[in-house]
């Protein structure tokens, strides 16, 4: 995302973890809702091409599981490019 010039902040707690595309932190509920949805459904929608299912909301919070094995994990490292250029462009648009 960052190479991509995609402004974001990844928040986490434990194995629980969520990314918001905004500048700075998010703290509470005004924070977050000042991220960038239309970038987040882009990148969604690209992270989900490639077999990636991630939640559907900006809002939601995603897990980092024992059940996530090497290959599961590399299919989102290889998704990951190609959905931070469609967050991009997405921005780019509005």
């Amino acid at each position: 995302l960052t190479r991509a010039g995609v402004p974001h902040v990844v928040q986490t707690a434990g194995t629980m973890f969520s990314v918001f595309f905004t500048d700075g932190p998010v703290r509470d509920f005004d924070d977050a809702s000042r991220t960038d949805q239309t970038a987040y459904a882009a990148f969604f929608h690209a992270m989900l091409d490639r077999g990636v299912y991630l939640p559907p909301s900006a809002f939601e919070a995603w897990f980092l599981s024992s059940a996530h094995d090497d290959r599961a994990v590399q299919t989102v490292v290889d998704a990951l490019p190609h959905a931070a250029r469609a967050a991009a462009a997405a921005q780019e648009v509005a």
